[in-house]
């Protein structure tokens, strides 16, 4: 991967088009050579697929995509290999990828490679299938979650590698509180999350009070390491839980049986010292 990536950083310095460099990277040379007419009637604005300075690989992938010059498919299944670089902790990338490749419709695929240095991590996800994993659709759920794209780069027909920009962490199935939200929520799972924004008290009671729950509440920070775990055995109607200024995220389920929760809950945030 190393070696790969190297000579990708040096192919754009002797490119004078950088944007040219990317679409020959994830087209390939070949259908670059044959189809080079088309794209550059295709790119001939660049400015479009610049953001703030940055390349938008977003907007290039999507344009050969629709255009039929992005091809993912295989003769027969193959591992296919897709990395990741982040600037956050292993626990916020490794879920959200997870969130993400089982959206996307894969049920197999395990992590096989794995390092946190300096702040940064680095995860590579391995998988059997027909075709790679479609970064149109990847870049479209990272951006859901404020994630984008600093760099994508093809290595070779089966894998992929990003590099990635976390400009605010969002839990796409979270409810983000408001000061004096009072909600009544029903969730099959029996797993509630939230994002809070600011400090506050959460009370939470559970529907249906006949059929107590064994309460179990987990405070996250904005990189989802946990902060305060706070737990009942003993069966309860409601809780109360304190939201601390570092607190990002929370999630809500039952100790022992989360479909004791399936029901439903009624929470109410008040926030200390904001407005709704």
């Amino acid at each position: 991967m190393v070696r790969i990536l190297l000579f990708f950083t040096l192919s754009l310095g002797l490119f004078a088009d950088p944007i040219e460099a990317v679409i020959m990277n994830i087209v390939g040379e070949k259908s670059f050579q044959i189809n080079q007419n088309f794209i550059n009637r295709l790119f001939k604005d660049r400015s479009k697929f610049m953001l703030d300075d940055e390349i938008d690989y977003y907007k290039i992938i999507k344009v050969l995509k629709d255009n039929g010059l992005l091809y993912l498919g295989f003769k027969e299944p193959l591992e296919t290999q897709i990395g990741f670089k982040a600037h956050t902790k292993p626990i916020f990338l490794t879920r959200t990828i997870n969130h993400i490749l089982s959206s996307m419709g894969y049920s197999y695929f395990t992590i096989s490679k794995a390092k946190y240095t300096q702040g940064d991590m680095y995860l590579t996800f391995s998988l059997n299938a027909e075709h790679a994993v479609d970064p149109e659709v990847l870049l479209g759920e990272l951006k859901k979650r404020g994630i984008f794209s600093k760099r994508v780069v093809r290595e070779n027909q089966t894998d992929w590698f990003y590099e990635l920009e976390i400009t605010q962490s969002l839990i796409i199935d979270s409810i983000a509180l408001k000061n004096d939200d009072h909600l009544e929520l029903k969730n099959i799972s029996g797993e509630y999350w939230f994002s809070t924004p600011s400090a506050g008290i959460l009370s939470i009671v559970k529907k249906n009070p006949k059929i107590g729950w064994s309460p179990r509440i987990v405070l996250y920070d904005k990189d989802l390491q946990i902060l305060e775990i706070i737990t009942q055995n003993e069966f309860a109607a409601s809780a109360e839980v304190n939201i601390t200024e570092n607190t990002a995220f929370v999630m809500v389920t039952d100790l022992n049986n989360p479909s004791r929760l399936k029901s439903g809950i009624t929470i109410t945030f008040t926030g200390f010292g904001i407005s709704s």
